[in-house]
């Protein structure tokens, strides 16, 4: 199995919920000065916090999402909405070595595995993922020992027969060097989930909590044990294709046409074709431009996707997987979106000296 590695950017900088809780819990510790003008407003801004902190949570309840994620996705409780037919609840704690893991929730669509976990050791303990280091894996035994592994309807491994992409998170939560982890575990396929593969459930590979160390070279071991687990899960697709089968632009001579769009309310995800194959040996520095431009043919710089009424929707880039002919190239929306939104919006995308507006027509949300 192809096992190319995507090209992952994760800068999610949103307030968790332990900090909320914290600024709240500042501003409402008492004060000795007298009552006064000033003390007024200061109540007025702290019961507009506690509303807006009810606010939040109640949408949460409401959902069924975990508030972590709509804050990972910075998401109202309107877009909360539009997250929840690929939303599933988890409460599964697995203890080893004094530790515990607690899997809370599980979210996917067709192309993306999100599944939100806790990790607390013994108090005392410091876990130094090296969470300000960029670029580096952080989670349980290195990346290919902890792919997590759906299931079958027999409780047997799903061969993914594509490639895939696999990172593990770690959420802010106020204090990076305490006994916790919040831990946002994601899959990206770039084929995406087949229609025959029946899902039931989802196991993952929780042996050693480990970091790479980029000074050594080599993953060092943040806290030993074996958390591994499994547990049901059930999936409906949240989201919608079409197939333009539009050609884009050219690069290097060669057409490349737009295949496929996929749309959730959370995910863009894009196949390209060229009308002549690429050279995937390179044997010299054209071969290596030319192939080069074929696998960045796609990016944020030069696409945009707009709403229906005219609303830019930002991206960040998750990385792609690319053959000779073949690309798959995966976005996720910065601001979560319904799918009657983007129906009969566009995606103007920009390859080599081209330019071309795809309507986004026959976009329905998921029934």
């Amino acid at each position: 199995m192809d096992k190319r590695d995507f090209n992952r950017v994760f800068d999610q900088v949103r307030p968790s919920r332990s900090q909320k809780e914290t600024m709240l819990r500042r501003l409402l510790e008492p004060e000795k000065e007298e009552f006064s003008v000033k003390k007024l407003k200061k109540l007025t801004v702290i019961a507009i916090a506690a509303a807006l902190m009810i606010v939040t949570c109640a949408a949460a309840v409401v959902t069924g999402l975990d508030q972590r994620l709509l804050d990972y996705f910075g998401a109202s409780p309107e877009q909360a909405q539009l997250l929840v037919p690929g939303a599933m609840p988890v409460d599964v704690t697995v203890e080893d070595n004094g530790a515990a893991l607690h899997v809370t929730q599980v979210l996917m669509d067709r192309y993306t595995v999100l599944a939100l976990a806790d990790f607390t050791a013994p108090e005392g303990t410091v876990l130094d993922m090296d969470e300000d280091q960029e670029g580096i894996d952080r989670g349980f035994g290195g990346m290919e020992q902890s792919m997590p592994q759906l299931l079958d309807q027999a409780g047997e491994p799903i061969e993914l027969n594509q490639s895939w992409a696999w990172k593990t998170e770690v959420l802010p939560d106020g204090d990076p060097l305490d006994n916790h982890l919040t831990l946002l575990l994601r899959i990206e396929l770039s084929e995406g989930i087949q229609p025959d593969w029946n899902i039931s459930g989802l196991a993952l590979n929780g042996k050693d909590l480990v970091r790479f160390d980029l000074d050594r070279m080599e993953y060092v071991t943040v806290y030993s044990g074996d958390w591994s687990c499994q547990f049901p899960i059930t999936w409906q697709d949240m989201g919608r294709s079409i197939q333009p089968d539009q050609v884009a632009g050219q690069l290097d001579s060669a057409d490349i046409t737009v295949k496929q769009l996929y749309l959730s309310p959370m995910t863009l995800q894009i196949q390209l074709e060229r009308s002549v194959p690429v050279k995937l040996e390179i044997q010299s520095q054209t071969d290596g431009m030319v192939y080069s431009r074929w696998v960045s043919a796609v990016n944020t710089e030069r696409m945009s996707l707009t709403t229906k009424d005219g609303r830019t929707i930002p991206l960040t880039e998750l990385g792609g997987t690319s053959s000779d002919r073949d690309l798959d190239a995966a976005f996720q929306l910065d601001e979560i979106t319904s799918l009657e939104d983007l129906q009969g919006g566009t995606l103007t995308l920009r390859i080599g000296e081209g330019s071309v507006d795809i309507p986004l027509d026959g976009l329905t949300p998921a029934e």
